[in-house]
């Protein structure tokens, strides 16, 4: 038998066992039972010396540094044709935008589910001029209360599910920043985005302007049921405007999505398919003009194969009522709805596809095409996206060995009345 040196617990378990070669003496290494303290000494001494190699790793794992830089840019084309037919009767211009739409902010991490960030946004469209379109501040606040919700107070996300009768896609690229506070969802069986954004503060010569939305859909069993809501106020109560400006939509849906089994299902390149009803509701009513209302609906079909989305759409109903063109007194034939005008149409038709390649983790390429359908009349459109969005931790060994300080207490900006 092998000679060794056995390490127990208390409990007689064996924690380290040190194998020696069978013909090494015992007696020269360790004495006998005449130094039995000795002996110990030079076990407990083994001991320390060996375990901690075997429990902790040479090197240890790099804390995650709470604050990041973070850069996200992306190239655009989005070209919008329009018949001289259509924009006579729809009031709706053809438009190509080709730009950068740049991002650049510093994320902190207060604690998990609870961070802030700060930076700004620049807008440069091409063929113009070497100046930036647009430049906003991005400075938000974001609080995960829940598991898969949000709260954000600050700069919002700006993509809302709203139909694009309500919210016209092309906005992504001509509003693409919105202030104010959000509250977003999306889990198993919920997703929701309810959000407030101000947009412009009275003046004595300018009226406010807010918009608040909220997006509500229900999902269980490939079923899905939601309801839409979105309201554009303009106006105030000292200002020399003509008065208050209100452009409300309403819209409930639903719809059915079938999903297949993937491994080893029976249709390896479907991914999905299925079907959306939308009923929706616009009402315009501009100071010293009667007020108008107009409904329709809108029917989707839709397969989703080999990661590309493939649907059809078809709108009945609506006239030049539906997302009013008239305007007011002050702003004539600029319309307060931001949905897409071509659902003013009676009939509109529409067909789609849109692809998007993952190049690399923090790089993606979308590519949009739509054939739409109205008047007689084919309009096409394309859209093409290149995204990009790394991430730098900043000073990680900075944040590994600080010591946080111990943060002041905030008293709040509102105080109690009376005492209570």
């Amino acid at each position: 038998m092998r000679p060794g040196i056995a390490v127990c617990s208390t409990t007689d378990n064996q924690l380290l066992i040190i194998n020696l070669p069978c013909r090494f003496p015992l007696d020269c290494l360790l004495p006998t039972h005449r130094y039995p303290r000795l002996r110990r000494r030079f076990i407990v001494m083994v001991f320390w010396i060996l375990l901690p190699g075997s429990l902790f790793p040479s090197n240890p794992v790099k804390a995650e540094s709470p604050l990041s830089l973070v850069f996200e840019n992306q190239t655009y084309v989005y070209n919008q044709e329009r018949a001289k037919e259509v924009d006579l009767s729809l009031q709706t211009e053809g438009f190509t935008l080709i730009g950068n739409l740049s991002k650049a902010f510093f994320q902190y991490e207060i604690k998990k589910g609870l961070r802030i960030e700060a930076g700004v946004l620049w807008n440069f469209e091409f063929g113009e001029d070497n100046v930036p379109d647009e430049v906003d501040p991005i400075i938000s606040l974001h609080y995960a209360f829940a598991p898969d919700w949000l709260f954000t107070a600050g700069t919002i996300d700006r993509n809302h599910p709203l139909h694009d009768a309500f919210f016209n896609d092309n906005l992504r690229y001509l509003e693409p920043i919105e202030q104010g506070f959000q509250i977003k969802a999306d889990s198993r069986h919920i997703r929701q985005d309810l959000w407030l954004s101000w947009e412009e503060r009275e003046t004595d010569t300018q009226r406010e302007k807010f918009s608040v939305g909220n997006v509500t859909q229900l999902k269980a069993g490939g079923f899905m049921l939601e309801g839409q809501a979105y309201w554009v106020h303009l106006g105030g109560q000292r200002n020399s405007g003509p008065g208050v400006f209100n452009n409300i939509s309403l819209g409930l849906g639903g719809g059915y999505t079938y999903r297949p089994s993937k491994p080893g299902g029976s249709l390896p390149w479907l991914d999905e398919a299925g079907f959306t009803i939308h009923y929706l509701q616009n009402s315009d009513d501009p100071p010293a003009l009667s007020r108008v209302d107009d409904e329709g609906m809108a029917y989707r079909a839709f397969v989703t194969v080999w990661d590309t989305y493939i649907y059809y759409q078809h709108w009945r109903g609506g006239s030049l009522n539906f997302n009013s063109p008239r305007g007011d007194a002050a702003m004539p034939g600029v319309p307060l709805a931001k949905g897409d005008p071509l659902y003013r149409a009676r009939i509109y038709d529409e067909v789609g596809a849109v692809k998007t390649w993952e190049l690399a983790d923090e790089v993606i390429a979308t590519v949009d095409l739509r054939g739409q359908f109205m008047l007689g009349r084919f309009q096409p459109i394309i859209a093409v996206n290149f995204t990009w969005r790394p991430k730098f931790p900043l000073f990680e060994d900075y944040f590994k060995n600080r010591t946080r300080p111990t943060p002041e207490r905030i008293e709040p900006p509102i105080g109690r009345p009376y005492g209570f």
